[in-house]
């Protein structure tokens, strides 16, 4: 008995190892998404000179160091992978907007032309927007993982937190819109 319960964890671990670290679906959300915080970034760059409100100034400066600090993490994963000479896809995005969940180029113009109010419901609207882009992306990674039954070292945990970070996000962006307009 003591054998055959030793010979299946031995199995087990051989297929674990013998797996690859991560599928080209990973691969491909990691490469995206570094694209889509990077659209982020920009958006909170922009809040420190178009409005006067404190609070907002607290939250993109949060929101640009999480972004930011995904994307770290984001690009170590690429990392570990390119490291055991796993091939790393290319993001070739066009189009305009380069991705679903993603504001087109038209969008981040008004929003970079807007002061005050208008900046900040435009922004919000925007940023809701990107973020439930981001949801979706996510979702999508999780449903990938369990049709292919794998747990991506990094990537799983990584998908988890976005979905519950965006949606706290979210949540208190819609309460901003409804409360300072």
């Amino acid at each position: 008995m003591k054998l055959a319960s030793g010979l299946a964890l031995l199995f087990m671990v051989c297929r674990a190892i013998a797996a690859p670290l991560y599928a080209p679906s990973d691969l491909q959300f990691l490469t995206h998404m570094i694209v889509h915080h990077g659209q982020a970034l920009q958006l909170c760059e922009l809040v420190p000179s178009r409005t006067d409100r404190e609070e907002f100034h607290r939250f993109a400066r949060y929101l640009n160091d999480a972004q930011q600090s995904e994307i770290d993490q984001m690009r170590g994963l690429l990392k570990a992978a390119a490291d055991r000479d796993v091939q790393i896809p290319e993001a070739h995005l066009h189009g305009d907007p380069p991705m679903q969940g993603m504001l087109s180029k038209a969008q981040m113009t008004a929003i970079a032309n807007a002061r005050g109010l208008e900046f900040e419901r435009l922004w919000l609207e925007g940023m809701i927007l990107h973020h439930q882009g981001a949801v979706d992306m996510a979702l999508a990674q999780q449903a990938a993982q369990f049709r292919e039954g794998h747990q991506p070292w990094g990537v799983d945990v990584l998908v988890d937190d976005m979905l519950a970070v965006q949606r706290g996000e979210i949540h208190r962006m819609q309460t901003w819109l409804k409360e300072w307009q």
